[in-house]
């Protein structure tokens, strides 16, 4: 029987859940050496695809980008975290943005920043 990518992404989703940091790494290193020994490294960007795809399925979002105008308190990190459990946030500060912030979850964009309201109402104004 032949394992398709979505398969492998199920396999090391499970393997890897719930698991201390460590222990995920060492999964992983496990993981490619048997992708290698099967002569399937190259499935690996399937299989990475798959893993978000099932990540989105299970949690609702695999990834999580948010531009704002200033550092996010660990408050709203742990309400994001518990909205969107497992998903790769990754935070940038920019001061040009005055105030609010632009989220990307995974494929949508919001846009909550003043200046995004400000180029709005500028569009609005000219029509």
């Amino acid at each position: 029987m032949k394992i398709d990518a979505k398969q492998f992404a199920r396999i090391l989703i499970e393997a890897v859940e719930g698991r201390k940091s460590e222990d995920v790494t060492a999964i992983i290193k496990e993981f490619v050496n048997i992708l290698k020994e099967k002569q399937m490294l190259d499935k690996w960007r399937d299989i990475e695809r798959a893993i978000h795809t099932i990540w989105k399925e299970k949690y609702g979002a695999s990834s999580i980008k948010i531009l704002s105008a200033h550092t996010l308190n660990d408050e709203t990190r742990k309400m994001i975290n518990s909205i969107a459990p497992g998903a790769d946030l990754k935070e940038r500060v920019d001061e040009q943005l005055i105030g609010g912030a632009v989220i990307r979850i995974d494929d949508t964009r919001i846009d909550g920043s003043v200046v995004g309201k400000l180029q709005n109402l500028k569009q609005v104004l000219m029509k």
